[in-house]
């Protein structure tokens, strides 16, 4: 126990020093988070790279106890698991990296994702990974290699889930830190010294950053430090649940990560109910709530911090106690995540209702208009002249939910002869309905290769189609291009005798 506290003592020297120097670095680097206006509720540039400042707290303790094997005990117990803290390190060392170079350059979230991904297997090839799950009332469940998919899942979730939550003054520095504690207390309960070590030495890492990002900030942790510490924690999980006497369930660290967890689960829904990108910045995040009911950050900071705590009590209680306590226990949580949604979270579930029943309105009309477009691609070969060509069409038009369409063209080769006009409107739909509903029009051009071009122009309603737009414009461009083929064989069939009679 001694060694354990010595190396928190020795991280977080370490982390609050080296943090210090970053205050100076980053600025010159050019790692600096800019105010927008909307997001962000710092008023000033901040420096970020404070992840630098917790990795090395995090690693300095751990190398001093592989320098000295033969002094410490846990040193040696570090080298007998060499292969998985070695791969651990390894991958950090990519996270942190990754997230420097965002801090400084700014990465495409495609790359993001594929570096985290790439941290993640390094981890997974030191075998951290789930092969089961001990869940209470169930028991042991083998997952086989799902478990592959389920640990990358996790180590994905826990570093974006620490960096959506890195959005106010000691926010995510101080949750990760209660994790840590709470990893450290299970470490103790079973057994796992090794597991408690590297939990210390990773949370003086982040209480010496603390040191300085707690409101008001001087640095920010940035994508080096939330990417960091969500991999650490992900992976020094896993160890412990692997070096542990007992199986150790992936509820444990899910519950110690409650608040980040579900803030980010929220947020993924809350973006897709309102039709937006998953990566679209918003001010719904729980923090951002809290401050318009007019708490200060402070007050916000420590709201989120008795939450932590609640859920990592509860986290605890689910390894030492019976049945019927545990089941209270799980039922108070249940009820504050459903309190989050309803309150804190942004979500309506009204916004969720209607997009479930709209994508699924749209997924079965266009389901239906591709089909009614399969037709017509197998009808319109055996027709011979135009005016069957377009009577064919008209079933797809209505399929398609257009109003009106109108195909123009020149009916020969000379220039001076008038063009030629076909018309179809729906029989369904009131007279004019186009002047008195939200519309849409698009005009497509249908290129026939040697001949005048011909235009094909469709319009329609957009309140009355349960076609989405996207999938009504790729079915528009498939019966463009069909269209346009018929078109020309129809043409040249015509123009042939014409030729052969001059020649």
């Amino acid at each position: 126990m001694t060694t354990v506290l010595a190396a928190f003592l020795v991280a977080f020297v370490v982390g609050a020093l080296v943090t210090y120097a970053m205050t100076w670095v980053a600025p010159i680097l050019g790692a600096v988070d800019l105010p927008d206006g909307f997001r962000k509720i710092h008023t000033r540039p901040i420096p970020y790279l404070g992840g630098i400042g917790v990795f090395a707290g995090f690693v300095t303790p751990i190398i001093i106890l592989l320098a000295c094997p033969r002094w410490l005990l846990l040193g040696q117990a570090l080298w007998e698991t060499n292969g998985p803290l070695f791969m651990v390190l390894g991958g950090s060392v990519v996270a942190l990296l990754m997230g420097a170079w965002d801090d400084v350059r700014n990465l495409r979230p495609g790359w993001k994702l594929l570096l985290q991904a790439t941290a993640a297997c390094i981890g997974m090839a030191g075998n951290l990974v789930i092969w089961k799950l001990s869940l209470p009332f169930i028991g042991d469940i083998e997952l086989g290699l799902w478990g592959i998919p389920l640990t990358l899942f996790w180590f994905l979730g826990c570093m974006n889930a620490i960096n959506l939550l890195d959005g106010m003054d000691g926010l995510a520095g101080g949750v990760s830190l209660i994790a840590c504690i709470t990893m450290l207390v299970a470490g103790q309960l079973l057994g796992n010294y090794v597991g408690m070590l590297l939990m210390a030495a990773l949370g003086g890492g982040i209480l010496g950053f603390l040191v300085h990002n707690f409101n008001p900030a001087r640095i920010f942790l940035g994508d080096s430090g939330s990417n960091v510490i969500g991999y650490l924690i992900a992976a020094l999980a896993l160890m412990t649940s692997q070096k542990s006497n007992a199986a150790v369930a992936i509820l444990i660290p899910v519950l110690a990560l409650g608040v980040p967890i579900t803030d980010t689960c929220l947020a993924i829904v809350r973006r897709w109910s309102q039709w937006l990108p998953i990566s679209a910045p918003d001010r719904q995040h729980v923090h951002h709530i809290l401050l318009g009911w007019g708490f200060s950050q402070r007050r916000v900071v420590l709201i989120i911090y008795a939450a932590s705590i609640v859920l990592c009590a509860g986290a605890l209680l689910s390894m030492v106690v019976q049945r019927e306590l545990l089941l209270t226990v799980f039922a108070g949580l249940g009820i504050m995540v459903f309190v989050c949604i309803r309150v804190l979270g942004a979500v309506r579930l009204t916004d969720l209702r209607r997009r479930f029943s709209r994508d699924w309105n749209d997924r079965q009309a266009s389901n239906l208009a591709y089909i009614e477009l399969e037709k017509l691609t197998h009808r319109l070969p055996h027709l011979q002249d135009l005016d069957s060509i377009w009577t064919t069409c008209e079933p797809t038009f209505e399929r398609l939910g257009v109003h009106e369409a109108r195909l123009a063209m020149q009916d020969g080769l000379a220039q001076t002869q008038s063009p030629r006009e076909w018309i179809w409107s729906s029989s369904m739909q009131p007279q004019n309905p186009l002047l008195h509903q939200e519309s849409w029009k698009v005009t497509l051009r249908l290129d026939l290769a040697g001949h005048h071009p011909a235009y094909l122009r469709l319009a329609g309603c957009i309140g009355n189609s349960r076609l989405a737009i996207l999938h009504r414009t790729d079915v528009v461009w498939r019966l463009r291009d069909t269209l346009a083929a018929q078109v020309l064989r129809v043409r040249n069939t015509a123009a042939a005798p014409d030729s052969v009679h001059g020649s």
